[in-house]
């Protein structure tokens, strides 16, 4: 099943904390790296293309939402506490290009 992860980041209060994203950047690339198999897509929200970055989206490929909420909860942004929230979504697909199907069918999603 396919999940949308929603995170909120604690920068706009904690401004102050920003360095520590940078810290934890590598060890957060490596984790989503190295879970390929269930990472579909993964990136920062931010209000402009330069912003501080407000949040993030992941698309996961997850057997249930405890599944999605148990990986999540190992990621080094979460451990290290730059989450502020996060919400876990069934993602019910209407449509998606030819393109993007094609690499759905790498993960045995059609």
């Amino acid at each position: 099943m396919l999940f949308v992860v929603q995170f909120e980041d604690v920068y706009a209060e904690q401004p102050h904390r920003l360095p520590e994203r940078a810290q934890h950047m590598a060890g957060h690339l490596a984790f989503l790296a190295g879970h390929g198999d269930r990472v579909i897509a993964a990136g920062a929200l931010r209000p402009s293309a330069d912003g501080t970055p407000t949040g993030g989206i992941w698309i996961l490929n997850a057997e249930s939402e405890a599944a999605a909420e148990a990986f999540y909860k190992d990621d080094p942004f979460w451990k290290a506490g730059l989450r502020k929230s996060v919400r876990v979504s069934h993602w019910a697909k209407a449509y998606w290009s030819p393109a993007y199907a094609d690499c759905m069918r790498a993960f045995g999603i059609e």
